[in-house]
């Protein structure tokens, strides 16, 4: 199993040395992927939410940066919060940047007030982002590109670069939630599955829908990341908690139900004690999983 965080850049963290800091201490300790995540407004007094949040784009840039082994990704990116062709350029530019260590994780979004604020239909964020993924996969796979869907047209243009050299294929991308509408668009749209705090009963049977559906689509199935939130909006954010042993249970469960990757979206009193915390775990829980 691989094992990744999900680094906070909100509030504190929004200090760029203090964010590349911990990055690097991340990547330094044996983690292998690192993701930022995405809102760009939200509603006054909100909370869950906080205020002050920097744009993911930007930070994924800075992670391609100070770091030099690891993943980079976004979990996720709100597909329908940007122009896709956009979109799609940007991400190209930070996988030459990083070469060749992005990988994209996409959602449909959650929050009506955001859409409304970007001008965007909420009750079209589902369409949208299939076309969304649509577009990236053909400006990412075309010399010469062609597209005409619902939003988003184009005739006969050049958008370079595709991704970074080294890497063989397109820019992968993993298609977030819980859903079965997720688990559909992740075996047809996308290269793998990211779901967020499941039990490893429920993980269980979704891994093995993704799966079924993309042997049934004639696509090879992706990896399956499961993002770990405690006291998240999502069902089982108890998990990985009490002793060592405790911890090591949990992961041998996600693992016997098919889980390729734990991402860890922890939260600490300040950064060192964040770093602390995601160094013990790999430290002294991952090694008695065996």
């Amino acid at each position: 199993m691989r094992f990744g965080v999900a680094l906070p850049h909100a509030n504190a963290y929004t200090d760029p040395d203090t964010f590349a800091a911990l990055a690097r201490r991340m990547e330094v300790a044996g983690y292998d992927s690192l993701w930022v995540s995405d809102h760009i407004i939200v509603p006054e007094g909100h909370g869950y939410i906080p205020e002050v949040m920097s744009e993911p784009l930007a930070v994924l840039t800075q992670l391609a940066c100070v770091t030099e082994r690891v993943t980079i990704g976004t979990s996720v990116l709100i597909a329908p919060y940007r122009n896709p062709v956009f979109t799609a350029k940007f991400l190209s530019s930070v996988d030459v940047v990083s070469k060749g260590r992005l990988v994209v994780g996409v959602g449909i979004g959650w929050m009506p007030e955001e859409f409304g604020a970007l001008s965007v239909a909420f009750e079209e964020r589902a369409a949208r982002t299939d076309e969304c993924i649509r577009v990236w996969n053909n400006l990412w796979t075309t010399e010469t590109s062609t597209f005409d869907g619902h939003w988003t047209h184009y005739e006969r243009m050049r958008m370079f670069p595709k991704a970074a050299p080294s890497r063989e294929g397109k820019i992968p991308v993993w298609v977030g939630g819980n859903t079965p509408a997720a688990i559909r668009r992740a075996a047809v749209l996308g290269d793998g599955w990211h779901p967020i705090n499941l039990s490893p009963e429920e993980l269980a049977v979704g891994a093995s829908s993704y799966r079924t559906q993309c042997q049934a689509d004639g696509r090879p199935a992706g990896p399956v990341c499961m993002r770990h939130m405690p006291g998240g909006r999502t069902a089982d954010g108890d998990r990985f908690r009490g002793s060592a042993d405790e911890q090591a249970s949990d992961l041998q469960a996600y693992a016997a139900a098919g889980l390729d990757e734990l991402m860890l979206s922890w939260r600490a009193r300040s950064a060192d004690e964040l770093g602390d915390k995601l160094e013990a775990f790999l430290r002294d829980v991952v090694p008695l999983a065996g």
